[in-house]
């Protein structure tokens, strides 16, 4: 039997299904089995012709809300890739400009309405144009739309982050814990949504390290570490083994443990070319590395 392979489709259909309040079980039911629902949701298995009209018709929606969206998610993605790079590059003037002017004249979709916003409160901020909390009431407004309408845990994880990173910038790091820990009690269900809680990790347990809550935060530091090491994913490995050094140190911990810490952390940045980490381990941690002759 044919079968459809567009990625979009896993996300219209847990989209559909949580608007409609099922369950993945529920939305199986007398269909095919939850083990399938939960494989396509997550990318990893692509639904029959005869399952997808059976879905379509539990969920009271034409066939083709899964089929005619590819196109318009790849224009979502380069436009997100677009603004993030800008973003990214401190460019917050351009992007301000930029989505004002869309949000004002254009008519969107109501899926690029919501990326427009995402990024025009956040270069709004960036600029002083708004404070603080005027951000983040905006973000809340945007996670909570994403939540039921268009979920997506990519957004979810994002905007949260954004939204605790803010508080955090802000000093107001008890609310930003409290986001964190919302986040971690998002599902992640697939391998690329696990690096994203790997970054959640690392960012949550520098508030706890500023707070000087170090047995905590050495737990969630333990568990990036981890994690990292089972998805085979170094980008922030050698973040978080700095980290725990740091928290080892503050703790009067075993010296050995600090010492293999601090050396395993300047070996990655030495293989990853990360030289500005290197060049602070190097000036204020030297002392601590252990490497063979």
């Amino acid at each position: 039997m044919n079968q459809f392979t567009s990625p979009q489709i896993g996300l219209a259909l847990r989209r559909l299904r949580k608007k409609h309040n099922l369950t993945q079980k529920d939305l199986a039911n007398g269909i095919c089995s939850q083990a399938e629902i939960s494989k396509i949701e997550s990318g990893t298995h692509s639904p029959t012709v005869d399952l997808l009209y059976a879905l379509s018709r539990r969920l009271q929606v034409p066939i083709t809300v899964f089929l005619d969206r590819t196109e318009q998610y790849d224009s979502l993605r380069t436009l997100d890739d677009s603004l993030l790079m800008k973003f990214r590059n401190l460019k917050y003037k351009e992007i301000y400009s930029e989505t004002r002017y869309i949000l004002e004249t254009l008519h969107l979709t109501e899926e690029a309405s919501l990326l427009y916003k995402y990024y025009f409160h956040l270069s709004s901020y960036r600029l002083k144009k708004i404070d603080f909390r005027t951000c983040i009431v905006e973000l809340q407004k945007l996670s909570d739309f994403y939540s039921t309408a268009y979920y997506s845990p990519k957004m979810l994880i994002r905007l949260k982050s954004a939204i605790a990173t803010i508080y955090y910038e802000n000093k107001s790091f008890k609310r930003g814990i409290t986001v964190y820990q919302e986040l971690l009690k998002l599902n992640f269900d697939n391998d690329e949504l696990m690096i994203d809680r790997i970054r959640i990790l690392y960012n949550f347990s520098k508030i706890l390290l500023d707070m000087n809550e170090i047995s905590e935060a050495l737990i969630y530091i333990e568990e990036g570490i981890h994690d990292s090491l089972r998805f085979k994913d170094m980008s922030l490995l050698g973040q978080l083994l700095f980290q725990k050094a740091s928290a080892l140190e503050f703790s009067y911990a075993d010296i050995t443990k600090i010492k293999d810490a601090y050396t395993k952390a300047y070996l990655l940045f030495d293989l990853l070319g990360m030289e500005e980490y290197k060049e602070i381990i190097v000036s204020d941690k030297i002392q601590y590395i252990q490497l063979k002759s």
